[in-house]
């Protein structure tokens, strides 16, 4: 899609296009959230655009995009960052002069929104009124969020700005943790709508609340940095031959340290497999992915640690070879 300035006869569509983006820390769920979206709503018609922090883009290939939708990647970085920020403005505007309901926006799951104010006024700017937005969607996990929040800023930084926290994963806690998580997300935002569920899934009344913000919450000084653990690391791991299944799979269940996320498809041995690793919970299993849409090579994201990190980057060579 070319990125230019539209003139007024290009924009020939009769209404605003609803500009929602779905933040969520590393494994809390946008994915499966907004596959859920797409079976709730599906006669819309859907611009999608992926952001990845890592250096390839994994969640298009698992997306499950309605007929006719458009999908955009944006990768090795988060939107919200001046790295990605231009880029970012560029890929909205591209939807600019096409007949879609909603432009959906799945952030990093490090997404730092503070500039958010700045970055939508920039849309605006080259777009006019034809972008319109409807606010923030965050997926909390409810099994991680409580220990999350204490080390890294960008988690409650996400619900800080969201207009609709949906508390996922309500079925691997108990009624404690509930209240508990619950409490801690009114205690960063008051004011937003809180929904429970399991696997993603909204009522369509739920999105629908969602309507044009007329304001935008301005940037906050508490969230500036990372926290006490720093920028959390991404190491791209990929082999130019088939790796040993079974030695990747001791790597999966030991990578030798603490992680955030374990993502992305790998040629085995025993064929192509996907690996979804986040703190709490493990998978790898067959690539069932299609092969326009699979990048290969796994992303893993690891805490600002020079013990864990080297430790990680020595058990990956093994499997991968020598790593920078």
């Amino acid at each position: 899609m070319s990125v230019e300035k539209m003139s007024g006869e290009q924009m020939s569509f009769g209404h605003k296009i609803p500009l929602v983006l779905v933040s969520g820390f590393l494994g809390s769920g946008k994915t499966t959230f907004l596959n859920n979206l797409f079976n709730l709503f599906p006669d819309k018609k859907f611009g999608i655009i992926i952001n990845d922090f890592g250096a390839i883009g994994v969640d298009a290939a698992v997306i499950k995009s309605p007929k006719g939708a458009i999908i955009e990647e944006l990768n090795n970085g988060q939107i919200f960052c001046s790295c990605l920020a231009g880029s970012f403005i560029k890929s909205v505007s591209a939807y600019a002069d096409l007949d879609i309901d909603y432009l959906l926006v799945e952030t990093s799951g490090l997404a730092k929104p503070s500039p958010m104010l700045e970055i939508i006024e920039a849309i605006k700017k080259i777009n006019g009124n034809r972008f319109s937005y409807f606010g923030m969607v965050s997926l909390v996990d409810c099994g991680t969020y409580l220990a999350l929040s204490n080390v890294l800023k960008a988690v409650d930084e996400q619900i800080h700005y969201s207009d609709l926290v949906v508390m996922n994963k309500t079925d691997t806690v108990d009624t404690g943790t509930l209240k508990k998580v619950e409490m801690k997300i009114l205690s960063v935002n008051p004011d937003a709508d809180i929904i429970r569920t399991e696997y993603g899934r909204l009522q369509e009344e739920d999105f629908l609340k969602l309507n044009e913000k007329k304001n935008i919450t301005a940037p906050d000084g508490r969230f500036a940095g990372w926290g006490g653990q720093g920028r959390p690391v991404p190491i791209l791991l990929q082999s130019k031959s088939p790796v040993s299944l079974s030695a990747l799979q001791a790597f999966v269940d030991d990578p030798g340290g603490d992680f955030y996320r374990m993502k992305g498809r790998l040629s085995t041995d025993s064929g192509m497999v996907y690996v979804d690793c986040t703190t709490g919970q493990k998978e790898m299993r067959k690539d069932e992915s299609s092969a326009e849409n699979r990048s290969e090579g796994l992303v893993i994201i690891l805490p600002a640690d020079e013990n864990i990190v080297s430790e990680v980057k020595q058990r990956a060579s093994v499997i991968f070879g020598p790593l920078e």
